[in-house]
């Protein structure tokens, strides 16, 4: 078996208010898998993603990504990090003055060195890819959820991640629309061999689209598998 890309070990952690919300918590994650964590609202999903993201530190345990415990790392060590990671968060996170085209286009301008022209078109060949119709030059604000999301999943893929975390993307989406970004993300996961594919529920509603290789549970402050 292949090393993992995510080892949380033994962690305890807290919410912003103090409340504990992991205890002595530990998961391991590999490439090439698809992951489904589900857990009611304020159980710990959103902060599980700020803690593979190195935005929250456990007050005790270990978050190791790619290898390195990212509770250890200087701000540039975990910015490298955050660039082999993608994100598509449920409020999609947008940068309202900025263009859609623009908001696809920023990460590749900001990490690579690919010119202005071909980062604009990475991105446009990226959205039509992701089923987005509407005008590429409109602010995002305006936009239905569906699109929003659209706009969202290019972003996120836009420098190949290694690791791809979705936070609640079925929420608010139709069946249809469902599919159509499912189809996106499995199509661009499963074109990269090794890449791993987290998803966060409160319901499990993305089951059935993304059919998860394995389904954590988060009870009793800890993660426990295949429920």
């Amino acid at each position: 078996m292949t090393d993992p890309l995510i080892e949380i070990k033994e962690i305890t952690c807290s919410s912003g208010d103090g409340r504990k919300v992991f205890e002595k918590a530990s998961l391991t994650l590999f490439g090439g898998e698809k992951v489904l964590v589900t857990a009611p609202v304020a159980s710990g999903k959103s902060l599980l993603l700020k803690l593979i993201a190195g935005l929250v530190k456990p007050e005790e345990g270990e978050v190791r990504v790619f290898g390195g415990d990212i509770t250890r790392l200087s701000d540039s060590e975990l910015k490298s990090i955050r660039k082999r990671m993608g994100f598509v968060f449920q409020d999609t996170t947008l940068i309202s003055n900025l263009k859609v085209i623009e908001n696809v286009a920023l990460p590749v301008m900001y990490h690579t060195d690919m010119t202005f022209d071909a980062s604009m078109e990475r991105s446009r060949l990226l959205l039509e890819d992701a089923g987005f119709t509407g005008d590429l030059w409109a602010l995002p604000g305006p936009l239905p959820l569906f699109a929003k999301k659209e706009v969202a999943a290019a972003r996120a893929v836009s420098l190949g991640p290694e690791i791809l975390l979705c936070e609640n993307i079925a929420e608010g989406l139709t069946e249809s629309e469902m599919e159509k970004t499912a189809s996106f993300i499995l199509k661009y996961h499963g074109h990269y061999g090794g890449r791993l594919l987290i998803l966060t529920s409160s319901t499990a509603a993305e089951a059935p689209f993304f059919k998860p290789d394995r389904r954590i549970t988060i009870e009793g402050r800890r993660f426990v598998e295949g429920r």
